[in-house]
């Protein structure tokens, strides 16, 4: 089918956009393997080298596992709450946040965890304690803002896998004796595996790639790879460093996203063996 001289032009601005992005990012890669001497390897060498650039990567991942296993387990929960009450008004409330920017929502945790926000004002008010609890610029208020902003990510993955179980086998396993926790570890969660796995790839992905939240409720202590990257960029201008950060964390979440993968199609090859 051919595409109509008006159709094209108003592909024109998408098509432009592609290229400039694409150009963006052919160039920096193409910075991280050049050097002053040609073909190099330097920009990496680097990053390997400095001490404090395998803390910022090693912390990332740790901290992308962290948030993935709160929200995965905060989030089956909240999926199971939203089959059973079949009220979409509750799932307009999880998606709710998704409209707000993530910019936005930081600051609201500023707001409800620094020294005189929502939370210290009520305890110390209450008389719990005399003096400010540190919530903010360490990794307890990084944590908080990174699962809040996750969330809905996760509990729609698991909610759309979770709808889909036939509650007869639950009933059935209940009617034959089975108490809640068989129940649920050898039916529930088997059958709802591949939306736990969609869960936990999806907030892994997002987490890595942090900039804002780690930036505005953690310190240097905190900085994430993605903030480094941000810095890198836009602060000092130091390109080759970015181009090749952002390699080593695209090709680093690329491996740890790999057993959650296979593991997802070993899960829905097995499946209908089960169900059968």
């Amino acid at each position: 089918m051919r595409l109509s001289r008006a159709a094209f032009l108003l592909l024109l601005p998408v098509l432009g956009m592609i290229l400039s992005l694409g150009t963006g990012v052919f160039a920096l890669i193409e910075q991280s393997f050049v050097g002053a001497d040609g073909l190099s390897l330097k920009a990496f060498q680097a990053f390997v080298s400095r001490r404090e650039a395998m803390s910022v990567f090693l912390y990332t991942h740790q901290m992308a596992l962290l948030v993935s296993a709160i929200c995965v387990v905060v989030s089956f929960p909240l999926a199971v709450f939203l089959v059973r009450k079949q009220n979409q008004a509750y799932v307009l409330l999880i998606m709710m946040p998704l409209l707000v920017s993530i910019v936005v929502r930081t600051y609201g945790w500023m707001v409800i965890l620094g020294p005189r926000g929502l939370i210290n004002a009520a305890l110390m008010g209450a008389g719990i304690t005399t003096a400010p609890i540190r919530l903010m610029f360490n990794t307890t208020g990084v944590v908080i803002g990174l699962v809040h902003i996750y969330i809905p990510f996760a509990t729609l993955s698991i909610l759309t896998v979770y709808s889909k179980i036939d509650r007869s086998l639950v009933d059935g396993a209940a009617a034959l004796g089975a108490g809640p926790w068989r129940v649920f570890s050898r039916i529930i969660l088997p059958l709802a595996m591949p939306g736990v796995i969609a869960a936990a790839s999806i907030v892994y992905l997002l987490t890595i790639g942090a900039v804002v939240t780690p930036l505005l409720l953690g310190s240097i202590q905190q900085m994430m790879l993605g903030s480094m990257i941000y810095d890198q960029m836009l602060v000092t201008f130091d390109f080759p460093s970015a181009g090749s950060a952002a390699i080593i964390l695209t090709l680093s979440a690329a491996l740890a996203i790999l057993p959650l993968q296979l593991a997802d199609r070993w899960v829905t090859r097995k499946l209908p063996a089960e169900r059968s």
